[in-house]
């Protein structure tokens, strides 16, 4: 199998990297100040869209200063716990090299902590994930770099981040800087392009280099020799890139019809627009009058929208594009437009996406309990189980029961009892039902048998 080409051309070193020469002389700026003990900010923020050589711009970092380094993913190592015990822990203790080299912090030799996806932390489960990273910098007697998405996202949830990190902001690459390092790594391939196909490419990739590598890898597989026909097989990449452009362009629109029109081309049903406007609102109106008028045409759009589902009639759909996107920009009056560096996922959508599994659980326990209630499905997840569940977690007796009667699982109990399937209630409780359940078995096999004795003691 193939090495990933994104892996094996990564830059090694901070002058081997395309593009982003401000941010880059901020990285080294910020790592020249730990040449002479921890500076006042003892943290770097890169901040960007995915794809901009962020992450390769850390390691090519460590390498150039002759720094270990850990690395380590925030949206897998998403609470407290996780994040101190790697990046905390490893931010304050003496460490050894790869080679097994001790590196000594007092004589100047640092370990680079590399903190990715600082942004994604969502939800109960991340809880106290931010404060951590906060807690890591502050303690921390080595070098950090924090690499995130969504730069608002982090500092909304943490703001002290603002005032204790450096920040570098990479952007997108033009096609030129993409075209010259795709030509680059096809060259060291052996492998003939054609002027055109590069250009498709990177024009496909939206300056995202890591995109246009994984794509010029994914053509050239078994070929020595590639042409513009090759570009058949590359199908249009679908990224936010391009509605994030057209989001800047509707809601910097002056008419009903230029705002309408921004959104046209974009693969977004009204539907899935609306929830993207909603959401980046606020980012784009900080008067109150302004927000609230905004608010007021994505509301009427959303009756359209209800409407259109309804009657299944789809031409409401236009007079619902029409509220959201020309009505509200119209609504701006009487504040001035801020600078959005870049618009931020639905949350509604995220968490959609992280309560697709207790959605699982929920229906498949609903399900279970329909038919012993004579009731929907439905009515039991609404009505029911909220009330079923508060009462069950304090009556162990009905618990068992319910287990029983209903025929539960270690996943239902777990959602019954929100908690998770291995936690000692839901063991212990599954063991009495098999246990209760053995005895009721054993109980009704030994019933005839004393029937029959009884019955015949009565002829005597």
């Amino acid at each position: 199998m193939q090495d990933e080409w994104t892996e094996k051309y990564r830059p090694k070193s901070l002058s081997e990297i395309i593009g982003n020469e401000a941010a880059i002389r901020v990285i080294r700026r910020w790592a020249d100040s730990w040449k002479h003990g921890p500076p006042r900010l003892k943290a770097l923020t890169l901040r960007g869209e995915p794809g901009t050589g962020k992450t390769s711009a850390a390691l090519a970092l460590a390498r150039d200063m002759d720094w270990d380094f850990i690395e380590m993913n925030a949206s897998d190592h998403r609470n407290a716990a996780s994040i101190k015990k790697v990046a905390g822990a490893g931010s304050r203790a003496q460490t050894f090299t790869l080679d097994g080299e001790f590196l000594n912090a007092a004589e100047g030799r640092r370990k680079l902590v590399i903190i990715d996806e600082a942004d994604n932390l969502f939800g109960r489960e991340d809880y106290g994930g931010a404060k951590a990273i906060v807690d890591t910098i502050r303690e921390s007697a080595h070098p950090i770099i924090l690499i995130v998405n969504d730069f608002y996202e982090l500092t909304r949830r943490s703001p002290a981040i603002k005032t204790l990190t450096e920040t570098a902001l990479f952007k997108r690459l033009d096609d030129r800087s993409v075209t010259s390092v795709l030509k680059s790594i096809a060259s060291k391939e052996k492998v003939s392009i054609d002027e055109e196909l590069l250009s498709k490419i990177a024009q496909n990739s939206g300056g995202d280099l890591r995109a246009a590598v994984n794509d010029l890898q994914m053509l050239a597989e078994g070929k020595m020799a590639l042409t513009a026909l090759d570009s058949d097989s590359m199908g249009k990449r679908n990224q936010e890139k391009e509605l994030d452009a057209a989001l800047r362009v509707m809601f910097g629109a002056d008419t009903v019809r230029s705002a309408r029109d921004a959104t046209f081309d974009i693969d977004k049903t009204p539907d899935d627009l609306i929830k993207w406007i909603e959401e980046n609102i606020p980012l784009e109106f900080h008067h109150p009058g302004d927000m609230a008028r905004a608010f007021d045409s994505l509301s009427r759009s959303d009756i359209y929208l209800g409407w259109t589902r309804k009657l299944q009639h789809y031409g409401l759909w236009s007079y619902a594009k029409e509220m959201m996107t020309g009505g509200v920009v119209l609504s701006r009056k009487e504040g001035t437009r801020p600078s959005v560096y870049q618009y931020r996922f639905p949350g509604y959508l995220i968490l959609m996406s992280r309560a697709k599994g207790p959605r699982a659980a929920r229906d498949a326990l609903a399900g279970k309990l329909q038919t012993h209630l004579h009731t929907s499905r439905k009515c039991v997840s609404e009505s029911t189980l909220p009330y079923l569940g508060a009462i069950v977690k304090n009556d162990t007796e009905l618990l068992l029961r319910v287990t029983m009667d209903f025929e539960l699982d270690d996943g239902d109990l777990a959602y019954l009892l929100q908690t998770s399937p291995d936690s000692s209630k839901v063991q212990e409780t599954l063991a009495k039902a098999k246990a209760s359940s053995w005895d009721s078995e054993e109980s009704a096999k030994s019933r005839p048998k004393r029937a029959a004795a009884k019955k015949g003691a009565r002829h005597f």
